[in-house]
């Protein structure tokens, strides 16, 4: 929603706010919305953010309608049981971790544009979608 150069930007921020105008709850899980920050404050230049306009950004869109939440060091563990259980490691324990932050935070979906990968770490219940 920050990046006005990206090719899914409007269709990210409509979506974002048709969702906030019919009253859906917004779920963030704190390490996206981290991700999200050093994302857009350690891009090549032109596009690197200034910390604080990132902060200012992120403040706007999910400081007061969105539900930050985070996982216990149980769910921690179980998110690395499972996937060493199935082979998989690197790069998915964060997007496992998003999905069981938002999961265990209630929300029934989660909306990505990476859709693929979440596929492969969603819990049981969790409907992965594009916005």
């Amino acid at each position: 929603m920050f990046s006005a150069w990206h090719p899914h930007h409007r269709l990210t921020v409509a979506g974002y706010e048709k969702r906030i105008a019919d009253g859906q709850r917004v779920v963030v899980a704190a390490h996206a919305l981290l991700e999200c920050f050093s994302v857009l404050t350690r891009l090549p230049s032109p596009r690197r953010a200034l910390p604080e306009t990132a902060a200012g950004v992120l403040a706007v869109y999910f400081g007061s309608d969105a539900e930050i939440c985070g996982l216990d060091p149980e769910d921690c563990w179980s998110a690395i049981t499972d996937l060493a259980r199935y082979g998989r490691g690197g790069g998915r324990i964060y997007d496992a971790v998003i999905a069981l932050s938002t999961y265990r935070a209630g929300a029934s979906v989660l909306l990505t544009w990476n859709v693929k990968d979440f596929l492969l770490v969603a819990p049981p219940g969790l409907e992965v979608r594009v916005p």
